[in-house]
Parts: C-alpha cells; sequence; structure tokens
C-alpha cells in the first residue's frame, strides 16, 4: 500500500485495483508503508464504543505537519517537536477534530464502515446511499471529486427531495429542498446521523422510507 500526499492537500492510498473514474495525480510527498497493526484496530473500536463517537487512524507524520503549521509561539513549537519523536508509530487514532485542522485528509480506518481500503469504504458509503433510493447526478465525474446524489419522492401532489453531496474521504453534506436549500447534517458519514437529521425533518413520505431502511439495516 502507498499513501501520497498530492498537490491539493488530499491523501491518495494506492492499494491495488481502483473504480472507474479514478484520476492519476502526480503526488510531492510520500509516506512510509506499513501495515496496520491490529491493536490499532481495538484500540480505535475500544474507544468509540467508549465515546460513542466515530474514531479514525491517521496518518502520524501528516498530523504532525497540520499541528506544526498551525503553531504560533517557540514553546508550543518545542512541546510539538518532543511530541513528535516520543511518537513514532505510523498511526494515531484520532476523532473528527483531527479532520478540522485539515478536511481534505483521508483516514486509514473507521469506527463506522470498519474498513481499511478507501475503494471498499467509498463503496460501502455508496451502496447505503443507493440503498436509500438516491440516484447519481448526471454531473457527477468520478469518486476523486465530490459527487451528488438525490432523492426525490413523489406521491400525489406531495413531494420530498433530498441531496447529499459525498466527499472522496467520506465527509457529505445532506441537504434538504423545500421553499430553499437546507443543510441537515454536514459531517463523516454516520448511518446513524443520516437516518435522524432525515427523519427529523422529513415529511410523511421519507418517514416510511426511513422506518424501512431501518429495518433493512438491522436484518442485513
Amino acid at each position: 500500500m502507498n499513501i501520497i500526499q498530492l498537490p491539493d492537500g488530499t491523501i491518495q492510498i494506492d492499494d491495488g485495483s481502483k473504480p472507474d473514474g479514478h484520476v492519476e495525480e502526480e503526488s510531492t510527498f510520500t509516506y512510509e508503508r506499513a501495515e496496520i497493526e491490529q491493536y490499532f484496530i481495538d484500540e480505535c473500536e475500544k474507544r468509540s464504543e467508549e465515546t460513542g463517537e466515530t474514531h479514525f487512524l491517521f496518518d502520524t507524520k501528516l498530523s504532525h505537519l497540520v499541528k506544526r503549521k498551525n503553531i504560533l509561539n517557540k514553546e508550543d513549537r518545542r512541546e510539538s517537536d518532543l511530541s513528535e519523536l516520543l511518537e513514532n508509530e505510523a498511526y494515531h487514532i484520532g476523532t473528527e477534530m483531527d479532520f478540522n485542522m485539515m478536511p481534505s485528509r483521508f483516514s486509514y480506518y473507521d469506527t463506522e464502515t470498519k474498513l481499511k481500503c478507501r475503494y471498499e469504504k467509498y463503496s460501502f458509503v455508496l451502496d447505503f446511499i443507493k440503498s436509500l433510493g438516491f440516484e447519481a447526478s448526471e454531473f457527477n465525474f468520478g469518486p476523486e471529486m465530490e459527487q451528488s446524489y438525490i432523492l426525490h419522492l413523489r406521491e400525489g401532489e406531495t413531494q420530498e427531495k433530498f441531496i447529499i453531496r459525498l466527499q472522496p474521504n467520506l465527509f457529505l453534506k445532506l441537504i434538504h429542498m423545500r421553499d430553499d436549500f437546507n443543510t441537515i447534517y454536514n459531517g463523516f458519514f454516520s448511518k446513524t446521523k443520516i437516518f435522524e437529521a432525515i427523519d427529523k425533518h422529513s415529511g410523511i413520505l421519507s418517514k416510511v422510507l426511513i422506518r424501512d431502511a431501518k429495518i433493512k439495516d438491522i436484518l442485513s
């Protein structure tokens, strides 16, 4: 598995076959290759169970780089340098707060999908979105770019419309359209949070849809 930093700040994980629409880009920074130890995943899952939050495995070198860029004084820089010397593991465990410092980054593992391969994770999320009835926009250009998926429910004169804008690193915006655009969820992919957001802002048509989707998800 080869992990590279792209010019736009994103991380590309090259681990074999890629889906249609993949766009190759020139790398500017190559990280060490390392296999993920099981104890990292076990600890990640443990922290997620304790806090109820999604936890991630991030690249330690990139995290130090991001932190250094946000340090304003020498004392904090010395503390950061010392921390970097002590943390010699390839990975570290973090939360969505780590994404806030660099929204375009990727994680190696997350406790929501429980997958390591970037493209398997993307397919997992896409399968879930499509299972709710969302359909791809005709203007989608592949998984290396933001893609939009639309759910348009109609029954007689009753209509409801939702849009999901999915980023390559599995951050997404869920938008409810009524009189205008209203973002009802913005964050890393989460089945529970998507269900809750649609249920909170939905009408009768999407309430039935969410009920059926929850039952299907429990039984699968």
